[in-house]
């Protein structure tokens, strides 16, 4: 009896020690209680895995208990090594999962740098995060004030040939490099930052700047992680514009035989080459420059053709009747007896109540356009002399003549855009040209050829403010001010959700979110988590494709700040890297097999599972004029992406008769 009692009492000691052991390991040691909260927790049974031990390592980290939290990291760290976003625990149960970052910014707290470091580099080459990025900033620059060495600011050099340029490139692309041992943080040029995912030692700039005609100070600034800056300003002059031909008047040569053409020619960039009818004119150097030309009797007609010192070129022809070269008159650019007639009454006196005469080559009253820029070729005459010039009330006229020809570049917005031209003679008649060109974009390149996309509600996880509620309508607006994505409207999401007699919340269901993304057309949706901490607020969105349900691209942001301001600027910047993740790039279909296409867009300009529109350009001719007035294009399928290799990519023919296509069509990522 007493041999069975003793076996009782040691099996409830066993028993009460197991439970005491679990109730240990499943809140810790020993867990902690900070303002009436318990940190060290998990949610569940805690059953020693890597994933209990990393929860409830970043539960005491949000209470402040770091050696705790350093505690259980390691452990976590030893049963699974890597930092991984979407790492498996059990069945379909994921998380993200980066014990070396947090261990990292663990190390930081207690003032251990190197360690910390080391760590956060170890996270970044396993799992790139934003958040990562951020703390590894912070130790490298509190690593370098605790050097105590003054700091310079960033060297900066620009492959640009001095500080003056003259260019007629469209885009105007600038290169450089930006170099500091203290690591460069940011670069803007004109004001707008370039996108820099981390601070680097070594940063290389190639942008392509949209430059409109005219003078540009263009402004380049880095600064490094402790403040630094460094500027580098240069002026660019964009001329695609020709020379201005002005033809001041045609004199009899001293035996009367022959004719000498008077004029000028003015460019900013200065005019470099004139040749009439195919014999080079000498010329001097400047903006401005005067000639002087003998035409040989018996001919009919000068033809003049001027370029520029950065290749822009203007041509002219001035037809010459026998008449005016018998009689030596100043009457150029108009032929014929009513022209004659208007020289006849200014030689006996009459009043000339005549308006200059405006000639534009290839241009009618109406007419539409695919190109965003278009040159003006024309010819202004008048019987006395040209006054004054305006194109949209913008004065072009450098030197007064009875002839001028130019060659004037006009940007266009896309629609309708009306262009006026107004000339002024001497007598003060006055000239007036009206004609309207309308932009279109062509087809392919339309928005609403863009890959359609939805903003979900992103999962909430910790204790949310309002502020974070926010962030999807605010990443909404930076999505749609990228204009890089078709985003469908809140209004036709709302309307279907209450068709399916669903709730914001059970668009948290990625299953839910797909089906919802297919009701409304839209080819993928972006949803994902908001991380709001003591330390600070995570944000990682996910594009997954509505039809095959891959994951396009994940993304993520990080700052300490949670004000108003603090969060739209994180929104825009998840819209930024969503942007640069999905470039709009353009390529040739090379060769076609089966139902699969290949192109020359490559490794790393494109990224399997992306798709492509599938087009043909066609120019287009005016009906009248034959002059052509750019490339529209019509699109004959889609297709996404399977396979990537080193500058060329195979893609299945998803949409649309791959019979039809062919190579040298045109592709587009959608």
């Amino acid at each position: 009896m007493k041999l069975k009692t003793i076996y009782s009492h040691l099996l409830i000691l066993i028993v009460t020690g197991s439970l005491l052991y679990s109730c240990a390991a499943q809140q810790g040691t020993h867990p902690k209680v900070k303002d009436g909260k318990r940190y060290g927790v998990v949610q569940g049974t805690f059953r020693h895995r890597w994933w209990n031990y990393f929860e409830r390592g970043l539960s005491f980290s949000e209470g402040g208990f770091i050696d705790d939290a350093i505690s259980d990291l390691k452990t976590a760290i030893q049963q699974r090594y890597k930092d991984q976003r979407m790492a498996r625990t059990y069945g379909l149960h994921f998380i993200d999962y980066f014990p070396h970052r947090e261990l990292g910014i663990g190390y930081l707290l207690k003032g251990l740098l190197e360690d910390a470091r080391t760590e956060l580099e170890l996270s970044l080459s396993q799992f790139p995060s934003a958040k990562a990025y951020y703390y590894l900033d912070r130790v490298r620059e509190q690593l370098i004030r605790n050097l105590g060495n003054e700091v310079a600011p960033p060297k900066l050099s620009i492959d640009l040939k001095g500080n003056n340029i003259w260019t007629r490139e469209d885009p105007v692309r600038i290169s450089g490099v930006v170099e500091d041992a203290n690591y460069v943080s940011g670069i803007t040029i004109m004001g707008m930052p370039l996108f820099l995912e981390s601070s680097r030692k070594r940063v290389e700039i190639e942008e392509q700047l949209n430059l409109s005609q005219g003078q540009h100070d263009v402004e380049i600034m880095a600064v490094n992680l402790m403040g630094k800056t460094v500027h580098h300003k240069v002026i660019i002059h964009v001329d695609r514009q020709g020379p201005l031909i002005t033809i001041e008047d045609f004199k009899k040569t001293e035996d009367g035989h022959d004719l000498i053409l008077v004029g000028s020619l003015y460019d900013q960039a200065g005019p470099a080459m004139l040749s009439i009818n195919g014999e080079p004119v000498p010329l001097q150097e400047g903006a401005e420059v005067l000639f002087s030309h003998k035409v040989p009797n018996g001919i009919r007609t000068v033809e003049l053709i001027a370029h520029d010192s950065l290749g822009n070129q203007t041509t002219a022809k001035v037809p010459l009747s026998q008449t005016m070269q018998a009689r030596g008159s100043v009457m150029v650019a108009a032929a014929g007896l009513a022209a004659m007639d208007l020289v006849a009454a200014a030689l006996f006196g009459a009043k000339d109540t005549v308006p200059p005469d405006i000639n534009l080559k290839g241009w009618t009253e109406s007419q539409t356009v695919f190109m965003e820029n278009i040159y003006l070729e024309g010819e202004i005459t008048d019987d006395t002399q040209i006054t004054g010039i305006e194109i949209n009330q913008k004065p072009v006229l450098r030197r007064k003549g009875k002839h001028i020809f130019f060659n004037h570049l006009a940007e266009l917005n896309q629609g309708k855009n009306n262009i006026q031209i107004t000339a002024t003679d001497k007598a003060g008649n006055i000239s007036e040209k009206n004609i309207s060109v309308t932009m279109e974009v062509p087809k392919a390149l339309q928005m609403e050829e863009r890959m359609r996309t939805t903003i979900m509600p992103f999962e909430q996880k910790g204790s949310l403010s309002d502020a974070s509620r926010s962030f999807q309508s605010n990443l909404t607006n930076a999505l749609v001010n990228q204009n890089r994505f078709q985003i469908i409207e809140r209004q036709k999401i709302d309307y279907v959700l209450q068709e399916q007699k669903l709730s914001q919340t059970d668009l948290i269901d990625k299953s839910t979110a797909l089906r919802l993304g297919k009701l409304v057309a839209s080819q993928s949706i972006i949803t994902g988590s908001i991380i709001e901490t003591q330390s600070g607020l995570e944000i990682i969105a996910r594009m997954i494709d509505t039809e095959t349900s891959e994951l396009l691209a994940s993304k993520d942001v990080f700052g300490e700040e949670k004000s108003l301001p603090a969060l739209k600027s994180l929104s825009e910047g998840m819209a930024i890297k969503f942007h640069h993740e999905f470039p709009l790039i353009e390529g040739l279909v090379v060769q076609k097999k089966g139902k699969y296409i290949f192109t020359d867009i490559g490794d790393p300009r494109t990224k399997i599972a992306r798709r492509l529109i599938v087009y043909r350009e066609e120019p287009v001719k005016h009906p009248v004029t034959g002059k052509i007035l750019g490339m529209d294009n019509t699109i004959i399928g889609r297709a996404r992406v399977t396979q990537v290799m080193q500058d060329l990519s195979k893609a299945e023919v998803v949409d649309g008769d791959v019979n039809s296509m062919k190579p040298l069509d045109r592709v587009i990522t959608e």
